[in-house]
């Protein structure tokens, strides 16, 4: 009798541990991609201020189209590399990828739900350009200065 009742709440705690540790996963998972598109956002930014310096051109044109993990000094360990037209059923989750089709980066969601919606099962990010608008005050000699940022398409 007291076996039975020593491995029942053996089993309770042990379920209660494996429900805890199932937030933390999804946790972890959305924590590590924040951290890796903030570190490719800053990457872009770097590289389009030393595009400004005297000597340093910048193809924007060739950027937008380039793998934004490019940026990065070191890829992330999760990623799988570069495919046209993939099949999303084929690849694991919780890995990116980058499709050389469409030219967007996306990741595969491995916890569904870690960002509000549980249908969702990949993100996508693009670099896409953009210029600030002309002024009229602005003088006409005055270059125009192009940016780019990387943005989510979905979710």
């Amino acid at each position: 009798m007291e076996f039975a009742v020593a491995a029942t709440v053996a089993a309770i705690l042990i379920g209660m541990l494996l429900s805890r540790l199932s937030g933390y996963q999804g946790e972890a998972e959305r924590v590590a991609l924040q951290y890796t598109v903030s570190g490719m956002r800053s990457a872009l930014q770097a590289r389009l201020a030393q595009a400004r310096l005297p000597g340093h051109a910048l193809n924007l044109a060739q950027l937008a189209e380039q793998n934004p993990l490019e940026l990065l000094e070191r890829k992330p360990k999760n990623y799988l590399g570069e495919f046209y037209s993939p099949d999303v059923r084929e690849l694991a989750p919780g890995n990116w990828y980058f499709d050389r089709d469409k030219k967007i980066l996306v990741y595969l969601l491995n916890e569904k739900g870690i960002f509000g919606d549980s249908s969702l099962k990949l993100l996508q990010f693009k670099v896409k350009l953009s210029r600030l608008p002309t002024s009229p005050a602005k003088p006409s000699s005055a270059p125009e200065i192009p940016g780019a940022t990387l943005e989510q398409l979905n979710g």
